[in-house]
């Protein structure tokens, strides 16, 4: 119901969840109200006048969106085409009960009250399951939108948290997941942490399949320095900012770990030190740190030499629990259990 007023009033307005529970509540009870007048002397069970609102409500809730925020729009699942005609249907089939005078022959059944009860706890239990089952329940479609929604709301902490129960990667969920911890000022301490997936080409809107429901392009790119009105794909701008000398430091760690989703080691190693001091005394980003003890053991003549002692031993650990373990599937396995929060990880699977 979100992105649905958000797309239609083109982002004009805003849905508030409880003055529209409230509002379509009233408006399907008003529907199941005209519905008793209507077959007002027909002797149906109470709950049998609930379908028209039951249908309605399952119809405006198989809603998804198709494109992104810029040129988005609303489609119905295949319920906007059945729902309409099942309607129609519970009125035809209604009204020749009604004039054929079969209503009225078996109006026995509902005579008794505690029939009738059962009867209407039964069609009631048929339609929440029905409404239920109908609506859009893509679990990543509203994990996303929620996500948005709270950091339009400034609520990065809750961002985080619902990010932090997927498991499975998805382009929209990693720029979303870029975006919030970069919020945090965490994007190269815990990037690698989350699944991910489509390289540094997810880390920003495309206008195809990566893109915001809620939030504005223009929102986002103001938070990394300068909106454009030309599209542009990840490292297109990146690079754009860095030619004309507008990287932040928003942008600088937008830029490293675009290379490092890319697995471009050489590239993120000649370009750290244009914006860290990468020496022991200086403390960098965890990933940092990873992809270069990475770069260090995978080049025989680095253009910089990392050693961390306690990270050197844990990529000797991971190394020899990887050549301990035969199956592809069991080390992939143990190794995601260790060391899957690591960019050792991500690179190597």
């Amino acid at each position: 119901m979100t992105i649905m007023q958000h797309v239609l009033s083109e982002g004009q307005t805003h849905y508030n969840h409880f003055v529209g529970a409230v509002l379509i509540t009233i408006v399907l009870l008003l529907i199941q109200v005209g519905v008793v007048r209507l077959f007002q002397r027909m002797r149906l069970a109470w709950a049998f006048t609930f379908i028209p609102s039951t249908l309605l409500l399952a119809m405006i809730t198989d809603v998804s969106q198709s494109g992104v925020a810029s040129n988005g729009f609303i489609e119905f699942g295949w319920g906007g085409y059945v729902l309409p005609l099942c309607l129609i249907s519970y009125f035809v089939v209604v009204w020749l009960l009604n004039t054929s005078g079969m209503a009225e022959k078996y109006s026995h059944v509902f005579m008794d009250q505690t029939r009738q009860l059962w009867v209407s706890l039964s069609v009631m239990l048929l339609i929440m399951l029905f409404v239920c089952g109908w609506g859009n329940s893509d679990r990543v479609f509203h994990d996303r939108i929620h996500v948005e929604q709270c950091l339009v709301d400034n609520d990065v902490d809750e961002a985080l948290r619902t990010l932090q129960q997927h498991s499975d990667a998805d382009e929209n969920l990693t720029m979303l997941t870029a975006y919030t911890l970069s919020r945090k000022g965490l994007l190269a301490e815990r990037l690698f942490e989350f699944p991910l997936k489509g390289g540094s080409a997810s880390l920003m809107p495309n206008g195809n399949n990566v893109g915001f429901g809620l939030l504005a392009d223009t929102t986002f790119y103001a938070y990394l320095g300068n909106a454009y009105l030309q599209r542009m794909s990840t490292m297109h701008y990146l690079d754009y900012q860095r030619r004309h000398k507008r990287l932040n430091r928003r942008t600088i760690d937008y830029q490293l770990c675009a290379y490092l989703m890319d697995k471009k080691l050489d590239a993120f190693a000649h370009n750290i030190t244009k914006y860290y001091d990468v020496n022991d005394s200086v403390k960098l980003p965890k990933h940092y740190k990873e992809a270069l003890i990475l770069y260090t053991h995978l080049h025989s003549n680095p253009c910089i030499v990392y050693h961390d002692n306690v990270l050197d031993a844990d990529f000797e650990d991971m190394q020899k629990l990887e050549k301990s373990i035969a199956d592809a599937r069991e080390r992939q396995t143990a190794l995601r259990d260790t060391y899957g929060n690591t960019y050792w990880y991500y690179y190597m699977y």
